[in-house]
């Protein structure tokens, strides 16, 4: 059942001719916003009971049993709109836009819009998800189109949901068939043919859940046993590297001037570890996104703009790069390019430590032991990041603000600050707290 609750009342708009058709207004309450429309209907005001929500059971007034149907008719259309736009977006919608799709559900005989044709078969409507995400039809609810990433996270989970019904001897599954029972199934294969890692198989869980609270809210089915507390997305902290102030400015010290591909690479991931953005931001700064000392820039995956200042070794870097690219940075190269590249320069910059880390793979956890520089990608500049602006003392709000963490829970998870670095922090704030009072 839906966290996500609402009311539905009709208030007759005001007159004071109690004896003339006055029509209905719809009222939706919901999370202190209401969404207001006409109903399409009307009555005398004479006829109306207020308390009851209906027209009086009065001899003689034949049009009362339409107004209750056709009020029925409204109400389970701002149901059908309501639960869609909650179980699409996870958030209570605006207001405008619960109207604006009430109306359509109203105007397309209590369905969504282009959901005419209903479908029993979970992949086609799969089909029809993803496609529709590629191609700009389904979109976030301000707007803002689903990143590349994410589409590719939905094209990977999908294809394990493939091989999964293909394991079973099948070709696709229905609705109904997605059961605990199946859940479990789909555990055992992830995790003992798949050989995926616990949080691999929590994104494919993730998606599947997607996929069925989408397709339920479009009223293909009533399925709602990925919604109980045991069809969970499962999700571990994975023990993850970063690299310390001291250590990025040892990167940024080295000389790589006799290996213009690995001084590139390097110069790139600084700007990440600087800047605090995503790969598919970092390398798509343009020269109108700098401005002064700020970077401006709406960011792929969440949509949000956000603004950073330019770190002193990013200008180093700028100034390495000016005349030569439009914005001072260095020239883009692709994921795979880097992470491999990045793995050269720190080994050839010293990091080779052997690193211990905690590993989730098919529920069972495991040590390993790697040397720094093979722990090394294009994600640890972003870690990076969050973690060494932390330990400066920034508030976390505005790391958040950078690293788009809805959470503060999450962005803690996040970082890789260890209790004794997060202790010796506490101890600098307490110390510059003791100076400023002497």
């Amino acid at each position: 059942m839906s966290t996500y609750k609402h009311t539905v009342k009709f208030v007759l708009q005001q007159t004071s001719n109690t004896a003339k058709d006055t029509p209905l207004r719809c009222f939706v309450r919901y999370n202190n916003q209401r969404s207001v429309f006409a109903s399409g209907e009307t009555i005398e005001p004479r006829y109306w009971n207020i308390k009851a929500q209906e027209p009086r059971k009065v001899a003689g007034y034949a049009h009362g049993p339409k107004v209750v149907q056709a009020l029925k008719d409204v109400s389970a259309a701002v149901a059908v709109a309501f639960d869609h736009l909650t179980s699409l977006y996870q958030e209570y919608p605006a207001p405008d836009m619960l109207k604006d799709l009430t109306l359509q559900v109203i105007k397309n005989g209590g369905l969504l819009p282009g959901k005419e044709k209903k479908t029993t078969d979970l992949f086609v409507y799969i089909d029809q998800l993803i496609s529709d995400t590629a191609n700009g039809k389904r979109v976030k609810q301000k707007g803002d189109r689903y990143s590349p990433g994410t589409i590719r996270h939905y094209n990977s989970a999908y294809g394990v949901l493939k091989r999964f019904a293909n394991h079973k001897g099948k070709a696709s599954f229905k609705f109904n068939d997605i059961t605990l029972a199946l859940y479990f199934e789909l555990k055992d294969f992830c995790y003992q043919v798949e050989k995926l890692t616990d949080n691999y198989f929590g994104t494919v869980v993730k998606f599947l859940k997607t996929c069925m609270a989408e397709s339920r809210a479009d009223q293909l089915h009533n399925n709602d046993q990925y919604t109980g507390k045991r069809f969970i997305k499962v999700s571990v902290d994975v023990e993850n590297v970063y690299l310390t102030q001291e250590q990025l400015e040892i990167l940024h010290r080295h000389d790589f001037s006799n290996n213009k591909r690995l001084e590139r690479a390097r110069d790139l991931f600084l700007v990440g570890c600087w800047t605090g953005l995503r790969f598919s931001d970092f390398t798509n700064i343009k020269a109108k996104n700098i401005t002064g000392d700020m970077i401006k820039i709406k960011t792929q995956k969440t949509g949000e703009t956000v603004a950073i200042p330019i770190h002193n070794t990013v200008k180093d870097i700028m100034a390495r790069y000016a005349g030569i690219t439009l914005n001072s940075l260095p020239p883009a190269i692709s994921n795979v390019k880097l992470n491999a590249y990045i793995k050269e320069v720190a080994k050839e910059a010293g990091f080779t430590n052997l690193v211990h880390l905690e590993k989730a793979k098919a529920g069972a956890n495991y040590a390993m032991g790697k040397p720094l520089h093979e722990l090394i990608s294009t994600h640890t500049a972003r870690r990076a990041f969050a973690s060494n602006m932390f330990k400066m003392g920034v508030p976390t709000i505005v790391i958040m603000a950078v690293t788009g963490h809805k959470t503060e829970k999450a962005f803690l998870k996040y970082i890789k600050v260890t209790p004794v670095e997060k202790a010796e922090l506490m101890r600098e704030i307490w110390n510059r707290q003791t100076m400023k009072a002497i």
